[in-house]
């Protein structure tokens, strides 16, 4: 035992403890930590383009209104943290572009401003938070979570546009700009009354469906390859005619938002590699390398006692 009380044995065996306990204190609270600061940051702004058809009730629309490009600028930010909440904010303006040097910003509920609260553990949508614009919102967006894995679904995926949440389903992978994405669509249709200007209430019937795509170590959209939302008003027993179609939206990522995406969800993938592989793989080697020094020292102790005695 005379050996493990030299000074150098001490340094080595002093140096080993606290490696081996600061892997589990890294993975514990250390990397989690690093973690809810960025959620803490979040900053992005994106893009999206596609075509809206709009039967409203006013001068200009009705049933054979016409379709016509449009392009949605959206910045999602965080506000304010409230102990593991985080507030966020999506601003998002929808205009018409028929004429791209005079784009034409449509009226809510195109254009609008919500604010989400999410719990930053668990990435999911915090039901009946006081700042919460929405009460009902609960389940994942427009974060999800992380470490997804290839061929599972993402259950308890909220869809603003029916106020519902539905299954994410996993229909395959593909790399792109330098990662491996993983592809998820889902395709809901809700029937439910709702207050139609000029005319009251009214049955309808909701088709919303999309396909984004995902870096699963994060869980961050990389881009959206396509969303759409149909609305029909259904006509009353006895009303002649087809339902009639209110609205139709369908867009996806701009090029350059799809470009931004994939920057963005690399540097996520890249550091969330260096937080959870790399520096506790460094931690782990330099408690062998120590473990190691101490074992030769030891022995090298060992033996100097040893020649000593003779």
């Amino acid at each position: 035992m005379s050996v493990l009380k030299r000074k150098s044995s001490i340094a080595l065996i002093t140096g080993i403890i606290i490696v081996l306990l600061l892997i589990p204190l890294w993975y514990m609270m250390l990397a989690p930590s690093i973690i809810f600061s960025q959620l803490e940051k979040i900053n992005i702004e994106t893009s999206f383009e596609g075509t809206l058809h709009y039967s409203g009730y006013g001068p200009g629309y009705g049933p054979g209104s016409p379709w016509y490009p449009i392009r949605i600028e959206a910045h999602v930010y965080a506000t304010e943290v409230k102990g593991d909440n985080i507030i966020l904010r999506i601003d998002a303006v929808t205009k018409n572009i028929t004429d791209p040097d005079n784009p034409n910003e449509l009226e809510y509920p195109f254009s609008y401003n919500k604010t989400y609260v999410f719990n930053k553990r668990t990435l999911e949508n915090v039901r009946d938070a006081p700042d919460s614009d929405n009460p009902n919102r609960t389940g994942y967006d427009p974060l999800y979570p992380s470490h997804l894995k290839a061929g599972e679904d993402i259950d308890n995926a909220w869809l603003e546009n029916l106020n519902t949440t539905a299954t994410l389903e996993y229909v395959g992978r593909k790399k792109e700009g330098g990662l491996t994405l993983y592809k998820y669509f889902v395709n809901v249709t809700i029937t439910k009354e709702m207050s139609l200007p000029n005319i009251g209430l009214r049955n309808c019937t909701l088709i919303s469906s999309k396909t984004i795509l995902l870096e699963p170590l994060s869980g961050l959209r990389a881009y959206t390859e396509n969303e759409v939302l149909v609305v029909y008003m259904l006509r009353r027993p006895g009303e002649a005619g087809e339902p009639l179609l209110l609205v139709d939206l369908t867009y996806e990522s701009t090029a350059e938002a799809k470009a931004d995406g994939l920057a963005t969800a690399k540097t996520a993938y890249e550091g969330l590699q260096l937080l959870e592989l790399y520096i506790p793989s460094l931690l782990g080697l330099i408690a062998i390398i120590l473990i190691v020094g101490l074992a030769f020292n030891v022995r090298r102790l060992k033996r100097k006692l040893t020649s000593l005695k003779t």
